[in-house]
């Protein structure tokens, strides 16, 4: 079976960077991370190049986002997108984790490969893995988390309850 494997990248590298980014942006202390402004609003500043589209249900099908690092672009499909606006947290992370390939993934460090049947793709080399982590991390910040219960997590920082669990377990 082939897969995408990317330069090893850890969680706490992960969050290290997701730190430093949202004290960049004035964001370190917020709990409910506003992911449609940032990427509407502040990544075309921090990346001028940057290309932002909400592209219709019927051209991208079953596709809920895409992105494409050399280009600086993502593209959401437009009713995650509504969804997002609306404050529905499986849709934040989708346009959260599409956030963490732009930034995490470039050409040159992802590869496709074929392991040995006996091999598994370790989590830190798969880019789905850094990028879900990215995601999580944007909005449910680790260092603004701890100790508070998944409901509260899910509820002010605006993440699904599924969402919620994976960080706080990331803790641990």
């Amino acid at each position: 079976m082939d897969y995408y494997k990317a330069d090893a990248i850890s969680r706490n590298d992960i969050r290290r960077f997701i730190r430093v980014l949202k004290k960049n942006i004035g964001l370190e202390k917020e709990l409910y991370f506003p992911i449609l402004s940032f990427v509407e609003n502040v990544l075309p500043i921090l990346i001028p190049d940057f290309q932002f589209e909400v592209v219709p249900v019927y051209q991208m099908g079953s596709k809920h986002g895409e992105t494409y690092p050399s280009k600086n672009l993502i593209r959401i499909r437009e009713d995650v997108y509504l969804r997002a606006a609306a404050g529905e947290g499986r849709d934040r992370l989708t346009i959260a984790h599409e956030a963490g390939h732009l930034f995490l993934h470039e050409d040159d460090c992802i590869a496709l490969c074929r392991l040995a049947p006996s091999e598994k793709l370790k989590p830190y080399e798969d880019p789905e893995w850094q990028a879900n982590a990215f995601g999580g991390e944007l909005l449910a910040s680790s260092y603004l988390i701890k100790g508070m219960t998944i409901m509260e997590v899910s509820e002010k920082c605006g993440v699904s309850v599924s969402a919620a669990k994976v960080q706080l377990r990331s803790l641990k």
